[in-house]
Order: C-alpha cells, then structure tokens, then sequence
C-alpha cells in the first residue's frame, strides 16, 4: 500500500466554537434582517408622525362676528358678518374645528354713539376654541360700524293684496288688527319707515268678506325689529259700488243765518242698497261748530250707513 508524506497532507481547520456575545451580536444584527429592518422602518415613521403632530401649525379660518351692544344703541351701517382668523394648536386639534361653530363675541358695551373703529383683539373678543388651541389674530384686524341711539315708534300696517274679486265686486276695506306695529332699530332707520308692509293676499275670485290669521309682518330692512311678527286681517269684499244723486234732502239747521230747506246729496254704494233707499230716509244737519264754522253732516239710516260712503253734498 502506498504511503503519503505527512507534509502533503493538507491541514484541517476546525471551527471554533462562536462565544455568547457573537451568539447574541449575530441574533441581534444577522438573524430576521428584513423583518428587524421592517420594524425599524416603522418605527421611524411612527416615530415622525408623533413628532410632526406635537408640533404647533397655524390655521386660518372664517369666523363669525357678533356684536355685543349697550340696550339704548344700535348698529345702522353693515359692518362684516365675519372676518379670517388664525388659530395656532396640535393639527389634530385643528382639524376637528368647524368654520360654522366659530362665533367671535365683540364686547361694544363700552361704546357710544358715533362713528366707530372697533379693533378686534384679545381683550375685546371672545371666542370658544378647543384646549390646547391659541387665538393668534385676525383679517382685518379691525371693522368700521356707525353706533346710533336706538329708537321705538308705532307704525301703520300696509296690508298687500293680489289679484281682483269677482266680475262684479270690489275691495271695500282692509282691516288688520293691530292696525299699528311698534317697531325698534337705529334712529335713522325707525324715522324713514312710513309703513309696515304684510304678506301678500290674494282676493282673486272672492264675493265676501273674509279674514285671515296670522298674516306675516314683511319688513325688508333687517334693522328694525317689529314687536308684532305677524297680525290678523279682515278684508271686506261686496258688490261693486256706483255713485247716486239724491234730491230734494230735508235740511235741518240751527243758528244758521240762511237755512237752506233742501239739499242734494251724492253717496256711493252697492247697487241694491242705493236702489231702496229714498231721500226722505236721509237727513243733513246744517249748524256751526264751536268756532264758529258752518258744518254739514249727513245721517243715514241705521245698517245703510256702514255699506254707503257720502261722496258730497250741495246745498242751494
């Protein structure tokens, strides 16, 4: 058998067996890498996230204004309903606010009448905002308004009607109760209000008189405010009326140097009601009143004189 040369025998390494800080080094570093590096890469980004969050951020935002006033004084120009505003706070504190939940109270219980530049600042404005969410300012930072005395007067009601009766008919009267509303606003805006306009009624097609309830009050300036927010109406609807003469009246007069004896009378009324009444059912008075002024006053019958208007009347 052949023999081989001990020095060409090529020598074993043996392995050395790795040590307990190799073994824990290699699980940390080597073992699971692309999950360790996944986790790691979590991390960072969570790790971001919660940094950017807890850092404050600005926003701007519409709010609204409501001004706080003095009971004798009232705003009678348009100053800005709302303004920009910005908040400084955590961005999730942020984004759970809402542009219509925003109402800015600006304090003008300090103020008088007058022209007025109000500055819309920390010690004059308030505003609910959530913890955590600082007011920083707003745009414009300030808003013009003319403060007026505030005012209060009766004014008439004008009740508005559409449409015709029935051929044959006509509107004789509007009655609304209460005939008068009180109103309150500025000064200047009170003055200029000659009436109080009503919904529209219709009285299309109609032969008789009706009412109606609850009629609304339709004042077109937002300044003033009507006590009253609506009325009843009454509107009286009856046979087309035409005008008469009547001859021939029996004059009665007192302490009236020349004493006409007879007189002609002209009155308008429905038809049927004029066509019965005779001039002997009519009575004028002939006196003077407490100047001395001579004074004419016709008397109908009992019933007629509520559907019949006295036009004139002519004495000889």
């Amino acid at each position: 058998m052949p023999f081989q040369d001990v020095d060409d025998e090529q020598a074993v390494v043996v392995p050395k067996a790795p040590g307990s800080v190799e073994r824990l080094l290699r699980r940390i570093f080597v073992e699971d890498l692309g999950l360790k590096l996944l986790a790691l890469l979590i991390t960072l980004v969570m790790w971001f996230a919660v940094s950017g969050e807890n850092k404050p951020v600005t926003m701007g935002s519409a709010v609204q204004l409501n001004f706080v006033l003095p009971s004798n004084l009232a705003i009678s120009n348009d100053p800005p309903k709302t303004v920009e505003v910005y908040l400084t706070g955590r961005k999730s504190k942020l984004d759970v606010i809402r542009a219509s939940d925003l109402v800015a109270s600006v304090d003008l219980r300090d103020s008088s009448a007058g022209e007025r530049v109000i500055r819309l600042s920390s010690d004059r404005v308030t505003i609910q905002l959530p913890e955590g969410v600082k007011l920083e300012s707003f745009k414009p930072n300030a808003v013009s308004m003319r403060l007026e005395p505030r005012a209060e007067r009766q004014i008439p009601v004008d009740v508005k009607l559409e449409g015709k009766p029935a051929e044959g008919f006509e509107v004789y009267g509007v009655q609304p109760t209460p005939s008068l509303i009180t109103v309150q606003g500025p000064e200047s805006h009170v003055r200029e209000l000659q009436n109080v306009p009503s919904e529209t009624i219709s009285v299309s097609g109609r032969k008789n008189t009706f009412s109606m309830s609850d009629v609304a009050i339709n004042i077109s300036d937002q300044k003033i405010e009507p006590m009253n927010q609506d009325v009843d109406v009454t509107i009286e609807i009856g046979e087309k009326r035409i005008d008469k003469l009547f001859e021939n009246v029996a004059v009665q007069s007192d302490g009236i140097d020349r004493k006409p004896t007879t007189a002609t009378v002209n009155l308008k009324g429905p038809p049927k009601v004029l066509d019965q009444l005779r001039s002997d059912q009519i009575k004028i008075i002939f006196n003077k009143d407490a100047t001395g002024a001579n004074r004419v006053r016709v008397e109908l019958p009992p019933g007629i004189d509520q559907q019949v208007k006295v036009v004139s009347t002519s004495l000889p």
